[in-house]
């Protein structure tokens, strides 16, 4: 259950978009909504608790308090993530600022140490998600990330799961007897997963066999989700942490928004 909500705000435009998707899933919710700018001085933090008042009014949330801090970005909102217990971390796509596989920046660290699921906000759409794609493996993370996504969805929404049978481009061909094996299994997976669950999500799923990033994009292209819900690994590495090369593509031009959940 959705119960705190915590966006880090850094006066763009994409954090706009950011706080408006938060919002809307406050109301979704019944969710507390906490929105945090950390600025490098104290005298920025002044100014930016200026900017914040004056900005909210057109968010549509003049009633909201914005909290204000200074010093590591990093640092800050890990610490009132954990404080506060947000359950979600909302960021704006602003926040994707090397191209080198985010090396030292906001959002590999926050990716990799947050207490809570991240949700990267590109979509500037305001209206409910109606169509959500999961990309799983076996894992526990995948399978809180489906969850995840399930959860923050409404009655009526359709949820895609994508599992990869992942080949190599210059293998000879397909496994039918594998991909066979791996279905059944995927299979289960999402039966256990459906088991006393009522929330009038619709749920479908299928499995593909080939390059994971080439199966993902297809996908992508053909169902156009509004949000995609991805598992992040706990191992040192964010190329490893997450879907390795896949989720960093993904997120350094998203297609939609970006839900990741250790």
């Amino acid at each position: 259950m959705l119960q705190h909500i915590l966006v880090a705000h850094d006066l763009s435009a994409e954090a706009d978009l950011a706080l408006r998707r938060a919002a809307l899933l406050a109301r979704q919710h019944a969710a507390r909504l906490t929105l945090l700018h950390v600025a490098a001085t104290p005298e920025a933090e002044a100014a930016a608790a200026e900017q914040l008042r004056e900005r909210l009014p057109e968010c549509g949330l003049s009633e909201l308090e914005a909290h204000t801090g200074h010093g590591d970005v990093v640092a800050v909102l890990l610490q009132q993530a954990r404080g506060l217990q947000a359950d979600l971390l909302v960021l704006g796509t602003h926040h994707r600022q090397s191209p080198e596989g985010f090396a030292g920046t906001t959002l590999e660290r926050l990716l990799h140490d947050s207490p809570a699921a991240v949700l990267l906000v590109a979509g500037a759409d305001p209206t409910p998600w109606r169509r959500a794609l999961a990309a799983l493996d076996f894992s526990p993370c995948a399978s809180r990330a489906l969850r995840q996504a399930r959860a923050l969805l409404g009655a009526g929404a359709n949820l895609h799961a994508l599992h990869i049978h992942e080949v190599a481009a210059i293998h000879a061909g397909e496994d039918p007897a594998e991909l066979a094996f791996e279905g059944e299994l995927f299979d289960r997976l999402l039966v256990a997963e459906e088991d006393g669950v009522d929330d009038g999500v619709q749920l479908s799923h299928e499995v593909r066999q080939g390059e994971r990033e080439s199966c993902l994009q297809a996908v992508i292209a053909e169902r156009r989700p509004q949000l995609l819900a991805l598992g992040a690994h706990s191992r040192s590495q964010l190329a490893d942490a997450l879907l390795g090369s896949l989720t960093l593509q993904v997120l350094r031009q998203p297609p939609c928004d970006v839900l990741v959940v250790r």
